[in-house]
């Protein structure tokens, strides 16, 4: 029993990992069609539209119903998924609830994990509505200068991190980048070149760490979180980071040096918290200033 119960839970520890940071209404499903882990925006979606979704009943997806949605093509589709044949299939509910126009797409992929975590599921809602709100979501989420994450999703990012790493006992690294003279670029040379020359920068910090998650939470603060644990490796990181950053801009015929300093904090040793993290990463690139330093580790 006891064993049972063990499999059963690290079952749904890989569902829910599976699912983290998904933003689309998405689920996982056992080979019967039961729900075994579903996000927020499922929940959301599938209340409410509960009558174009009538094939999912009590957290069940009932694929013989759904077979009867659907015209042939759609359903010779369905067959050769469930049946093995494909790994993938999607579906335009518009063309197959026929009472009541709809403008969901579905899509099924095959994960094949166990028996109890077969399926992905998502649903997507193509309503000018949806549109509208992920319009807004982008508005509170994203910075519109750099096009990262902004100080609300670096939370929710975080959030999900810290979740991962509890779970796998692993660990990542947080870096803040500040540009010590933005004020006085902005005094000089206008806000326009300023901007442009932020923009710069966060190409370069785009290009100069591909596998890392990046957001803007101030003005001229930049933070990156990487899957980076050892020192060693976070150095090398750091100090290739300094050298590509603070070589000069040119906006027209404008030559500008950006004067760059870096905080490094690690999970779980510097904060438990995406709070902590976030002022003990900050806390690391003041203390580097006053000691002279490019950059430093929080201590």
């Amino acid at each position: 029993m006891e064993n049972r119960e063990r499999e059963k839970n690290e079952s749904v520890q890989i569902a829910e990992r599976l699912l983290e940071g998904t933003l689309e209404a998405s689920a996982i499903l056992s080979a019967e069609g039961k729900v075994v882990v579903e996000n927020n925006e499922w929940r959301r979606l599938t209340s409410d539209y509960c009558y174009e979704l009538s094939f999912l009943n009590q957290d069940v997806v009932d694929f013989p119903c759904f077979f009867n949605l659907l015209n042939d093509s759609s359903s010779a589709r369905l067959s050769s998924f469930i049946n093995g044949e494909i790994s993938y299939v999607s579906f335009d509910l518009s063309d197959s609830v026929h009472t009541r126009r709809s403008q969901l797409s579905l899509n099924i992929f095959f994960l094949g994990i166990s028996k109890k975590l077969s399926y992905l599921m998502t649903i997507t809602d193509n309503s000018e509505s949806t549109s509208i709100r992920n319009a807004l979501r982008d508005i509170v989420y994203l910075d519109s200068l750099s096009g990262f994450g902004n100080e609300s999703s670096l939370h929710t990012h975080l959030a999900s991190k810290m979740h991962t790493s509890r779970v796998t006992g692993s660990s990542f690294s947080i870096v803040c980048v500040t540009l010590s003279d933005s004020k006085e670029i902005v005094a000089m040379f206008g806000k326009r070149t300023a901007d442009i020359m932020l923009q710069r920068i966060s190409r370069r910090l785009a290009k100069a760490v591909p596998k890392a998650a990046f957001f803007r939470v101030m003005d001229d603060v930049f933070v990156i979180v990487m899957d980076l644990s050892d020192r060693k490796e976070v150095s090398s990181t750091v100090i290739s980071l300094l050298s590509v950053l603070e070589n000069p801009v040119f906006v027209t015929d404008t030559e500008i040096s950006p004067s760059v300093a870096i905080g490094v904090c690690q999970f779980p040793v510097d904060g438990e918290s995406s709070d902590a993290l976030l002022s003990n990463c900050l806390s690391s690139v003041f203390a580097a200033k006053r000691e002279g330093l490019k950059w430093r580790f929080y201590s």
